[in-house]
This record gives structure tokens, C-alpha cells and sequence, in this order.
């Protein structure tokens, strides 16, 4: 039998030298997208008994505090046999003097944003306002800056038909804005 061994040696060297560098107080801030509305948790309309050609007005102003310009867009939610025969028109403008609910000094923008009428965004029945994001009505200030203020005028009246007697629905209207 034979038996064999081998030795390898090897060798290296290691350096014993580097250099490194480094940037430090590197910093990191989100911005803020912040919206808020003058309702102090206020219902904006309300039809009880309402008859057709009597509608509900009332003004609400919507205030945008973000550090960061954002996209506002109107969507909402209803529910109800009535929200076919309801009809809103929402008019956007200013208010020199806002108080929830009053009108008192509100006044219509000046531009035709939807081709509606001076300030009108929507004016049709509660059931074909938009209901999501996606389909939102966009604001016609493309980026809204920190301390931008907008009022809008709803309006809500029942449509003068027999098939809206005794039914009823509710409403919800979100902005939304995004950076």
C-alpha cells in the first residue's frame, strides 16, 4: 500500500491600509396634505316634507393647510329611492365673510369651468354624482398652495314628478386632495 502526503503552503499578504469617507446629518420630512371644511360636522342640506321647486341652499367653505400643492377633487356617496328625483347643483366661488350654511356673501367664480353656467361644477341628480376618486369632479385650481380657500354652494330640490312621493335618501360629500 502507499501512502502519500502533500503540503501546500501558500501566502498572501493583507494590506493593512484603507480609507473611508462618509456623509453624515442627512435629514428626512414628509410634506403634509391637510383639508378641512367650515361644517364643524354639520349636515349641509336637508329636505323634510319637501315638495318639488322648493330647494335647499346653504354654503360651506373648503380650506387647504398642506405643506405640499395638491389636486383637490368632489365625490359622494348616497343612498335611497329618492336620490333620482333629487337634483344638486354645486356652484364654486368665494365668500368674503364664510359662515357655514349662509350664502349671505357668497359669489359665484366668474368662469364657466363645466360649460354649466359662471362657477357651476355639477348640476344634475343625486344619483349620477360621481362616486369614487377616479371619477370625481376636479377642481378647476389645479394645485391648491398652503392657505387656498374655496367656497361652494349646494343646492338640492326634489324633481316634480309623482314617482318621488314619500321616498327618501341621504348624501355624503367627500374632497379629496392628493400631492
Amino acid at each position: 500500500m502507499l501512502f502519500g502526503a502533500s503540503t501546500v503552503l501558500g501566502g498572501g499578504t493583507m494590506a493593512a491600509l484603507s480609507g473611508t469617507t462618509e456623509n453624515a446629518a442627512n435629514s428626512f420630512s414628509a410634506g403634509t396634505v391637510v383639508l378641512t371644511d367650515n361644517d364643524a360636522g354639520t349636515a349641509l342640506l336637508s329636505l323634510a316634507n319637501a315638495r318639488p321647486g322648493a330647494p335647499a341652499t346653504n354654503c360651506l367653505q373648503v380650506s387647504y393647510t398642506g405643506s405640499l400643492t395638491a389636486g383637490v377633487r368632489l365625490y359622494g356617496t348616497y343612498a335611497g329611492a329618492l336620490a333620482p328625483y333629487v337634483k344638486i347643483t354645486i356652484t364654486r366661488g368665494t365668500d368674503a365673510a364664510p359662515s357655514f350654511g349662509s350664502c349671505a356673501t357668497f359669489t359665484a367664480d366668474t368662469a364657466d369651468h363645466t360649460g354649466l353656467g359662471p362657477g357651476i361644477l355639477f348640476s344634475g341628480s343625486l344619483s349620477t354624482f360621481p362616486t369614487t376618486f377616479a371619477t370625481a369632479l376636479v377642481d378647476p385650481t389645479a394645485s391648491w398652495a398652503t392657505d387656498t380657500r374655496i367656497s361652494y354652494r349646494f343646492s338640492a330640490e326634489i324633481l316634480d314628478t309623482n314617482a318621488a312621493q314619500g321616498l327618501t335618501s341621504t348624501a355624503g360629500f367627500t374632497w379629496e386632495a392628493r400631492s
